[in-house]
């Protein structure tokens, strides 16, 4: 079984080289409807200069250069950051920082956030930092794009423990959410014929939709509208995100 508790610095690790092959099935094609689905919420022109903030291995990024050349990637993992490297043939620009101190001052005509890369830290101030970060990049009236977890869709669908195979790896999972700090966790182990590769662990603050529009309107974000799908439902309990579009203030 994996270990059951979750560092406070989780994402140091957490997106290691094993990450592409474990979440194998996040491409560059799953991300076409989600990244032509923000470039219409963010109001991108072909000019317009963007940060897809928590950009991973870029598969984001792909899509958006094809709508604007001026399109920037940030990532904490060396890791994810070489593959985009790869990836993006030298197209847009990297760069590796902490989400917590965004180096950009307003610099953007908006930012993409994508697949619950919010949440992280486990001090409230630390994720509202974040927030602040993002406001700070953006110019004034820019738009931003945030694409998070529904907590009470979590709630209702978490499943406790699965196992799943991805090319020789065998990955063992198990969910959790602790109701004292509001969070839900997952730990992780990666078995190649049954010896341990690694052992790795998340962990997601859980907003309702009223504290996250409240955390980041005090960050000097507008929420304009909340969606639950990449379809553009509404959003609501039984949809499985909470995707925050809006202005800086």
């Amino acid at each position: 079984m994996p270990h059951t508790t979750v560092d406070e610095d989780w994402y140091a690790s957490a997106f290691d080289a094993l990450y592409p092959v474990v979440y194998a099935h996040r491409t560059v094609e799953a991300a076409t409807d989600e990244s032509a689905f923000a470039i219409d919420q963010l109001r991108l022109c072909t000019t317009c200069s963007v940060l897809d903030l928590c950009c991973g291995n870029g598969r984001h990024m792909v899509h958006l250069l094809k709508h604007t050349p001026h399109v920037t990637g940030l990532d904490y993992s060396p890791s994810l950051l070489h593959l985009a490297r790869g990836l993006l043939a030298g197209e847009g620009f990297l760069v590796r920082a902490d989400m917590r101190a965004i180096p950009f001052a307003g610099a953007f005509d908006a930012v993409a956030n994508f697949f619950t890369s919010f949440g992280y830290f486990t001090r409230d101030e630390e994720n509202q930092a974040v927030a602040r970060g993002i406001a700070s990049a953006l110019k004034p009236g820019g738009r931003f794009f945030m694409d998070y977890l529904n907590p009470a869709h979590v709630t209702a669908n978490l499943e406790p423990e699965s196992r799943r195979r991805a090319e020789d790896l065998e990955i063992i999972e198990r969910r959790w959410i602790d109701p004292a700090t509001r969070r839900v966790n997952k730990a992780m182990r990666v078995l190649r014929d049954g010896h341990t590769l690694s052992e790795t662990s998340e962990s997601v603050r859980l907003y309702s939709p009223d504290e996250l529009v409240r955390l980041l309107g005090q960050a000097g974000l507008h929420v304009e509208a909340l969606y639950g799908d990449y379809g553009g439902h509404p959003a609501g309990d039984d949809r499985p995100r909470l995707i925050a579009v809006g202005t800086r203030s």
